[in-house]
């Protein structure tokens, strides 16, 4: 059975090797444990038998933006919703703090991502160009948290 729960010290070694499994660039261990330092319950881990499978980072900005900072699971665990419990606990979390929406920056050719993003609401609002280096473009991808019929 697969948990979702706030990220302990102890995790960080798991949340870094998926890290490193998931990633060309990934975070560095000291990055990620400052995250949990300054994260204040945006930092998640999905477990299994006590084992770290996954994670979801975020940050709120002026108050009222979500960031999803990161989001990986482990290669032999995706595709079977585990990402999905994660974003949507962030989001879900992002709400109780007031957050109005929820954004992202994706590799504009990581598909597998971004069909995800798609699938979970998010939409491509723009391309920053070299974002991850010379020619790796980044989309920004947003999802409204609420329902705003008048923006439909």
């Amino acid at each position: 059975m697969v948990i979702i729960t706030d990220v302990r010290e102890e995790d960080l070694n798991g949340v870094y090797s998926v890290e490193l499994e998931s990633f060309d660039k990934p975070y560095p261990f000291s990055l990620l444990r400052a995250y949990y330092f300054i994260s204040k319950g945006l930092f998640l881990v999905a477990k299994e038998g006590g084992e770290v499978i996954g994670y979801s980072l975020g940050i709120i900005q002026f108050g009222y933006r979500g960031h999803v900072v990161s989001i990986a699971v482990k290669k032999d665990r995706r595709n079977s919703g585990i990402g999905s419990l994660l974003l949507s606990e962030l989001e879900h979390r992002f709400k109780r703090m007031n957050c109005l929406h929820s954004y992202l920056e994706v590799y504009f050719r990581n598909y597998p991502a971004i069909n995800f993003y798609n699938k979970m609401g998010y939409k491509v609002v723009k391309i920053v160009k070299n974002y991850y280096g010379k020619d790796r473009h980044a989309f920004v991808m947003m999802k409204y948290l609420y329902d705003f019929p008048a923006f439909e």
